[in-house]
């Protein structure tokens, strides 16, 4: 198994050294699997040995039950259930995490060693881009790096790129520009390319995608049941309980993004209705002064057109007086002549005064009624903006309303998801855990019904087992677990219990037969 899991991570990318430095881990990474298949194979050897030497059928001529020599293999199930049980809930995760660590340690060396310093880090699974600095939304000096799991399998590095949204929507397209690919322990294999060149490359990155929560891969049997202990309690009070919280959100998510948009048509047109206002109330402010400075003008012009007619009557009267006096006295033609050509002249300047100034009251009330048809319509046209905005109101109450309920919705079926999720974490810790006295339970009487001791013999039945009945029952269980229709428990264990039928069945031919 440990070897298995080296080529496996040499595929992926990981070179010789990297990997002598995770063997320690890799070997508890085998450790629970290897207990399990090593447990069955055992108990098939030893129980088909005595078959073989008929010590069984000694024993049970002597009167001895077989119990008396199942019973305590069965402990011994037990006792390696309870040590697997230990490896899965709490040594493993903090041995994923060292090798994250390790793996986090290396994409710190391949910065350093090409001098970028990553300013910014970008999921977008399965890719991390690190990105030295953005001029003009262009990034500059990236760093792309491409895992399966939590293995680098590319690493690619360019002077500039850019991430944008498919029209479609459904895509991010990761675009790089000038830069170099290298692929990590391909040194021994010439068919991989170890590194090569471009001028410019472009990656789809599905949105719809499901990432896993790998988190929880890091998390011990104690963290998660605590987790779960939590996230159960805040759903203490929940109402609605769904069987299919990750449709739910899909779905809902959908609905809350067509009301997103019209809260957003709403808040676009109110924003107009409160500009209309704006403009409007601006526009009332520049009236009222035209009016009030108008009104001032008209003031002013009626006291100089006052002013002019009181000069104007004056030299009316200064005009009669002066002929009753010429009448009296007599005064030279010429300058009589004079006098009345002066007063002639003063008369029609301020006919003109008058004039002018009844123009300019003309112009100044021509001007009041303009502002005052200004200010009605202003007024209008807030009137109308306000009976808009107050017409959106309940319709953007309602949208946040239900903008609310929909995420309180999806908040609660992202909480029975987790919740969904821990629980498939921890019964993924304890069915392989207990699958070590699962198979000691079967191996028992497949191995005295084979009555043979050849290691070749035992190995081939584990095997055959193990990977034509147990791992596809896992696997089958696990994706099981995952749809939401069906039932965790069941599906989780599902091979134990096949495990646990066919041992019974077999039992029964055994000890009746």
């Amino acid at each position: 198994m440990l070897l298995g899991f080296s080529i496996q991570l040499l595929h992926k990318g990981l070179d010789i050294s990297s990997l002598l430095h995770i063997m320690p881990y890799l070997a508890l990474y085998a450790l629970p699997h290897a207990l399990p298949t090593s447990l069955l194979t055992a108990t098939v050897m030893t129980y088909g040995r005595l078959s073989a030497d008929n010590e069984i059928l000694a024993i049970k001529i002597a009167g001895v039950h077989l119990f008396k020599i199942i019973i305590p293999i069965v402990f011994t199930g037990i006792f390696f259930s309870l040590i697997t049980l230990y490896l899965n809930a709490e040594v493993l995760p903090k041995s994923y995490f060292q090798v994250r660590k390790y793996q986090e340690k290396a994409v710190k060396q391949v910065l350093a060693k090409h001098f970028i310093t990553a300013k910014k880090k970008i999921n977008v699974y399965p890719y991390q881009v690190y990105i030295s600095n953005v001029e003009h939304g262009i990034y500059k000096n990236l760093a792309v790096f491409e895992y399966d799991e939590d293995f680098i399998v590319n690493i690619i590095l360019a002077e500039e790129g850019e991430i944008s949204i498919s029209p479609e929507g459904d895509l991010a397209v990761l675009t790089l520009r000038r830069g170099e690919f290298i692929k990590p322990g391909s040194e021994g294999d010439a068919s991989v390319p170890q590194m090569g060149s471009f001028e410019e490359a472009t990656f789809d990155i599905p949105f719809k995608q499901r990432v896993r929560n790998t988190s929880l891969k890091y998390t011990t049997l104690t963290n998660i049941l605590a987790q779960k202990g939590a996230v159960s309690k805040e759903l203490k009070g929940t109402k609605e309980f769904f069987k299919d919280p990750e449709g739910i959100i899909d779905d809902t998510t959908g609905v809350i993004a067509e009301i997103n948009n019209q809260r957003k048509d709403i808040e676009r047109k109110v924003e107009t209705a409160n500009a209309e206002i704006e403009i409007a109330s601006k526009n009332i402010l520049k009236q009222e002064k035209i009016l009030k400075r108008t009104d001032i003008d008209i003031s002013n012009f009626e006291n100089y057109k006052n002013i002019a007619q009181n000069n104007l009557r004056k030299l009316r009267e200064e005009e009669r007086w002066n002929n009753d006096n010429n009448k009296r006295t007599s005064e030279s033609h010429d300058l009589e002549q004079k006098r009345e050509d002066e007063v002639l002249k003063k008369i029609s300047l301020i006919k003109k005064t008058l004039k002018r100034e009844d123009l300019r009251i003309k112009n100044a009330k021509r001007k009041i009624v303009i502002a005052n048809r200004v200010i009605k319509n202003e007024i209008e046209r807030k009137e109308k903006a306000n009976k808009t905005i107050e017409a959106f109101k309940p319709i953007k109450d309602k949208l946040d309303k239900e903008y609310a309920d929909l995420t309180k919705r999806i908040e609660s079926a992202s909480k029975q998801q987790l919740k969904r999720e821990l629980s498939i974490n921890i019964h993924k810790r304890l069915s392989p855990s207990f699958s070590c006295i699962a198979f000691i339970l079967i191996g028992i009487p497949i191995g005295i019904m084979t009555r043979s001791s050849n290691l070749l013999i035992s190995l081939g039945i584990s095997f055959i087992l193990v990977l034509l009945f147990y791992y596809p029952l896992v696997a089958l269980g696990l994706i099981l677990a995952e749809d939401s229709m069906y039932p965790i428990i069941p599906s989780m264990w599902g091979a134990n219990i096949f495990n646990l039928i066919v041992s019974v069945v077999l039992f029964r031919k055994i000890l009746y037969k």
